[in-house]
């Protein structure tokens, strides 16, 4: 009976999806007809083959935004489907501190004893396996010359057998791997988080650009078809992102900082630039005062108390400084236009974040 529930639950939520689409399918049809049936109405007479051309553009104009929401239906259900698996796995992802090192530990210090004992049982066994014979001789026998060349070349045989040191792990050891491979799999989910996201948002705004495109079509009119372009084409902002994509994001850098100091080479899209977007900036002018700011800020929307922002500040300034950065990156980025265009970024961030917090500490 749960099965069921879980199933139409599960159908319940995907319709959701497809009827929010749908509606929005219907208002961009609704305005491409409208803008279809006006230019007909306004243009000259024209021949049965142009209007034949022109109804077939229409249906191809028509095809391609029914093409478009079908895809955003499938990216819209892939990302629910998706944050429903983190949500669900969230317990075993993010949670387990002291259950996974425990196990280990467990699991180690049992090879460890069956380890020890064996080693033990190795050594008593060798004092009886000294001598030359098997058999117990029945009369003491004579100590060997220590001149004689029969001595000399049987000594090795009377020698008791080293024991070889075993390295164990500790229980420090063992813990501190434990981390360290809870660290390397926070690494990969804040990773496929990241992308995720970013997919996301890549099918947000090519929806966003055809609800514009229609309504561009249906307010424009057919006999000016430069400005059509023009106002087409001019970039619309980004929609503000939502405060658990900031947290997802800023998350996500804290985390790539650690990650970039695996790597051994290094390239722009691998720093995790102080912009709110998941996406790096193209070009060093788009590290402005105000997109820093607003990055400052984001995550700091409940409440902005002066020490919390001096100390992300502060954070910020001792990561980007042009001294550590030069000594711990710069060095690994093979490409000389390259670095001398994430040299001079990371200048332009300090200097910001340096203004940022003088300006915080007049206040």
């Amino acid at each position: 009976m749960t099965h069921i529930l879980e199933e139409e639950n599960d159908t319940a939520w995907k319709t959701l999806i497809r009827d929010r689409i749908m509606k929005d399918l219907e208002v961009m049809l609704e305005h491409t007809d409208a803008a279809f049936e006006r230019k007909n109405s306004e243009q000259p007479p024209v021949s049965a083959d142009v209007r034949r051309r022109q109804r077939v553009e229409y249906h191809r104009e028509i095809q391609k935004l029914q093409n478009a929401a079908e895809a955003h239906i499938k990216a819209e259900i892939e990302r629910e489907e998706q944050e429903r698996m983190w949500e669900a796995n969230e317990q075993d992802a993010w949670h387990l501190d002291g259950q996974i090192p425990q196990a280990l530990v467990d699991e180690q210090r049992a090879i460890l004893r069956e380890i020890q004992s064996l080693t033990l049982e190795e050594h008593d066994s060798a004092f009886f396996e000294q001598g030359s014979s098997s058999r117990p001789s029945d009369s003491p026998q004579e100590p060997a010359s220590p001149v004689s060349s029969t001595a000399s070349s049987t000594t090795g045989l009377y020698a008791p057998r080293p024991i070889q040191a075993i390295q164990v792990p500790s229980a420090a050891d063992l813990e501190a791997r434990a981390r360290a491979e809870k660290h390397e799999r926070q690494q990969e989910e804040f990773r496929k988080r990241a992308e995720a996201i970013l997919k996301r948002k890549q099918h947000e705004r090519r929806w966003n650009n055809q609800l514009d495109w229609a309504e561009t079509r249906s307010s424009s009119s057919s006999t000016t078809s430069v400005s059509d372009q023009e106002s087409s084409s001019k970039a619309e902002p980004n929609p503000p992102m939502s405060q658990e994509d900031v947290i997802n994001l800023v998350i996500f850098h804290d985390q790539q900082w650690g990650w970039m100091a695996t790597l051994p080479h290094l390239q722009w899209t691998d720093f995790p630039w102080p912009v709110l977007s998941f996406e790096s900036p193209g070009r060093n002018d788009e590290l402005t005062p105000e997109a820093v700011k607003e990055y400052i800020f984001a995550p700091l929307t409940i409440h902005r108390d002066s020490a919390i922002v001096k100390d992300r500040l502060k954070d910020l300034i001792r990561r980007w400084h042009p001294d550590r950065f030069e000594v711990k990156y710069l060095a690994r980025i093979a490409d000389l236009h390259e670095r001398e265009k994430i040299r001079q970024g990371a200048g332009v961030v300090a200097r910001i974040l340096n203004d940022l917090l003088g300006t915080w500490n007049d206040t």
